[in-house]
C-alpha cells in the first residue's frame, strides 16, 4: 500500500515543490499548506463516498433500556443506505432516521412508534457521537449500525486519523489523494487547476460507483419501476 509520505512527495513534485526530508515534522509554510490541503481532501472523500472496509464499518448496539448509546471513537457519520440501522430480528426491521429536534420531541410526546424503530445521532468528533432509539432498545434488542470511520491511515496494522508516523499507509485511494491535493494547491496559488479538478471528479465518480457495488438487496419481491406504462390502468375511472 502507498505511504502517505510517498504520495505527498509525488504531489510536491507535480506542484514544483522540493519534498522535505520528513513530512510529519515539516513546519515551513508551504509544507503546512500541503498538509492542510491533504486534510481537506480526506475530509471531502469521507463525506462524499461510503468507502468499503476498513473505512466503512458496522457496530452492534445491545439494548439496556437507556435512550442514548455511545458510538465508536472513530465514528464520522452514518453510511447512506436503507439498512444503515436495522434490528437483528427475524424481520430485520430497518430503522427510520430522525433529523430534527422537533421531530424527535414530537415522537416522544406522541409515545407511539406504530411498530417502527426510529433513531437519531448527536454529538461531534471532539466529544464523541451517540445514537438514540425510539422506542427504547431494551435488554435482548440488538441493533446493527453501519458507519464511515474517520480513520484514513494505518501504522503497523493500527488504523488512525492523525498523521504522525512517516511509515503510515493510506486506506483511501492513492490517485484521488494526489489529484485532490494538487488541484487545491494550484487553485490556492492562482495557477490553472481545472484539468486536475475535472480528472479528480471523474475518478471519484468512477471509484464511488465501483466501490458501491450492489445497491439494493431483494428478499423475494420483484419490481420494475423503470417501465411505469406496464402498470395496468383502467379505460374508465368513475368520478365517484
Amino acid at each position: 500500500m502507498a505511504t502517505v509520505a510517498g504520495v505527498m512527495s509525488k504531489v510536491a513534485r507535480e506542484c514544483k515543490v522540493t519534498a522535505p526530508g520528513t513530512w510529519t515534522s515539516a513546519t515551513t509554510l508551504t509544507y503546512l499548506e500541503l498538509k492542510d490541503l491533504l486534510q481537506e481532501t480526506i475530509d471531502e472523500l469521507l463525506e462524499r463516498v461510503d468507502w468499503p472496509d476498513p473505512i466503512s464499518k458496522s457496530t452492534v448496539v445491545s439494548g439496556t433500556g437507556v435512550e442514548a448509546y455511545d458510538l465508536p471513537a472513530d465514528f464520522k457519520r452514518l453510511t447512506r443506505d436503507e439498512l444503515t440501522v436495522y434490528e437483528q430480528t427475524k424481520s430485520r426491521r430497518a430503522g427510520i432516521p430522525i433529523t430534527t429536534r422537533g421531530q424527535w420531541t414530537y415522537l416522544q410526546d406522541l409515545g407511539s412508534a406504530e411498530g417502527n424503530r426510529f433513531y437519531r445521532t448527536s454529538g461531534d468528533e471532539q466529544d464523541g457521537f451517540e445514537i438514540s432509539f425510539f422506542p427504547l432498545a431494551v435488554t435482548g434488542d440488538s441493533i446493527t449500525v453501519s458507519y464511515v470511520s474517520r480513520n484514513w491511515l494505518s501504522v503497523g496494522g493500527t488504523d488512525g486519523y492523525l498523521w504522525t508516523d512517516e511509515s503510515a499507509t493510506l486506506l483511501l485511494p492513492r490517485r484521488l489523494i494526489e489529484l485532490g491535493v494538487v488541484w487545491r494547491f494550484r487553485r490556492r496559488k492562482g495557477l490553472p487547476y481545472v484539468d486536475r479538478y475535472n480528472e479528480y471528479e471523474l475518478v471519484i465518480g468512477r471509484q464511488a460507483n465501483d466501490k458501491r457495488g450492489v445497491r439494493t438487496i431483494s428478499f423475494g419481491e420483484t419490481r420494475d419501476d423503470t417501465k411505469p406504462m406496464r402498470v395496468p390502468v383502467p379505460d374508465f375511472i368513475p368520478s365517484a
